[in-house]
């Protein structure tokens, strides 16, 4: 193909990419480029105005970023009423990654777009509003955006609102609509999708588990660069004990393909003794790969080596040491570890502190998202009190916080005050009209049968047979809504 600029090929003014940055093609990038700029300044050529915009805001093309100059060249088409431009604006703003974030703006920018039809718009109002990002969450209207771009063939839209649909948790389950979305995004070639319809069937729970459908969805998401899949794949296998040495080759291509965690992964299986022997020089030749990927959950597993003395002498004034230095240095993992075994203690070598904990959650709050600081400050009410006259009100806080309930929070809970967590279910329970006896907190024979039949109708049901006093068990009873 020629590379004088008379030869560039146009429609509009939307320009021939070229995928190669190197001899001829990045001359013809160049002369590209020139003629986006000659074209952005004509005042009226918003079109241009947008692409030249995106790809300053962005650092896109191999040219340097120019975030102010980006954002004056969106702003300006966005101004001319351009749709799609209200709607990359109104997502800048509203995302503050690039910018600092304008809700306020971003949301305005984004409504006007999606009155106009534009599925960009939406299906980040969808996110908005499915999250409460820069707005109140409002499940309802995130249902209808999501809806809306799937409609008009959004793998993300299709994804998200297939995921939802699936667990049930914020929008009204429908099983068999959700996976017919996520099987349309598979089919539309989104990696994401395969990554998320397969995690769903290797795990099971709300579908079937699908070991092998599984797994050819995860390869085909790792063909196209997404290492997720493999990832969730080569975990299970590992800690399955199933095949380690192809559970060990799966993460380390995913680690290889960007996937920052399947590195983590392989340091605490190393840590662990699941990886062969040689403990010690696998787990800090993976746990190096972890930190350089920016893997923050190191500074965890490395202080869970010197609390319990995995391949040196325990310590937990050393682990606590290592904990406050990381999270001095911005490692929000740290401080939240830090938070929850000092509030807990360890019954080994750190002893139970709640008020500590409390310094800790004020010193380091400014590195944790607000959910974090509502759950660890809820936590460590209960981690302080042995009154069970105060459980009511605490009762009524956490149900009336359906947003903040999850597993983990639950396992948190469970962890910082057994007898509240079991108090909850036994009230829930009670309310249901099941025998479980007076909600008191104690697990009782017959709080012990209520619980676990309640455990038999999670998807799952398999650790029951074992015993329901299990954190995970009773953290998923307590993020149901």
């Amino acid at each position: 193909m020629s590379t004088r600029p008379s030869h560039l090929k146009m429609i509009g003014i939307s320009l021939v990419v070229f995928i190669s940055t190197t001899g001829p093609a990045l001359h013809a990038q160049t002369l590209e480029f020139e003629a986006l700029q000659n074209a952005a300044a004509d005042a009226g050529a918003v079109e241009a105005q947008l692409q030249l915009g995106e790809i300053l805001l962005y650092g896109n093309r191999g040219l340097p970023q120019d975030k102010a100059r980006g954002m004056a060249l969106i702003s300006q088409a966005a101004n001319a009423e351009h749709t799609a431009a209200q709607a990359v604006l109104g997502k800048v703003l509203l995302d503050g990654f690039y910018v600092e974030a304008d809700p306020e703006t971003g949301l305005r920018l984004l409504q006007a777009a999606a009155d106009k039809g534009n599925r960009l718009a939406e299906e980040t109002l969808g996110r908005a509003f499915l999250w409460g990002e820069g707005t109140p969450a409002d499940p309802i209207k995130a249902q209808t955006y999501l809806n809306s771009a799937a409609m008009k063939g959004s793998p993300d839209a299709m994804r998200i609102l297939g995921e939802q649909l699936i667990d049930g948790r914020i929008m009204d389950q429908d099983i068999a609509a959700g996976v017919l979305l996520l099987e349309r995004a598979v089919d539309a070639g989104d990696a994401k999708a395969q990554v998320a319809l397969g995690s769903l069937l290797l795990y099971g729970g709300s579908l079937p588990k699908d070991r092998p459908r599984a797994s050819a969805l995860f390869i085909e998401a790792a063909k196209a660069g997404n290492g997720e899949g493999i990832h969730h794949l080569g975990a299970d296998m590992m800690w399955r004990r199933v095949n380690p040495k192809a559970a060990k080759a799966l993460l380390i291509q995913s680690g290889e393909l960007g996937t920052g965690a399947a590195w983590a992964t392989l340091a605490e299986g190393a840590m662990f003794g699941f990886l062969g022997k040689d403990r010690r020089g696998q787990f800090e030749t993976f746990a190096e790969k972890a930190r350089a990927a920016g893997e923050t959950s190191v500074a965890k597993l490395e202080a869970l080596r010197q609390l319990y003395g995995i391949n040196m002498r325990a310590s937990g004034p050393d682990a606590i040491h290592m904990l406050e230095q990381a999270s001095a240095d911005g490692n929000a993992d740290a401080a939240k570890f830090l938070i929850q075994l000092v509030r807990d203690g360890n019954r080994l070598n750190v002893r139970k502190a709640p008020e500590q904990a409390a310094i800790y959650l004020e010193q380091y709050s400014h590195l944790l998202d607000p959910a974090d600081r509502e759950r660890l400050g809820f936590t460590l009410k209960l981690a302080g009190t042995r009154r069970f006259d105060q459980f009511d009100e605490f009762t009524t806080e956490f149900e009336s916080r359906p947003d903040l309930k999850t597993t983990d929070f639950g396992m948190d809970i469970f962890a910082s005050n057994p007898n509240f967590a079991i108090y909850v279910l036994q009230s829930r329970l009670k309310q249901q009209g099941k025998a479980v006896g007076p909600p008191d907190g104690y697990a009782s024979r017959r709080t012990l049968k209520a619980l676990s039949r309640a455990c038999r109708t999670l998807p799952y049901a398999h650790p029951c047979r074992d015993t329901v006093m299990q954190p995970k068990i009773i953290g998923e009873l307590l993020a149901q809504r």
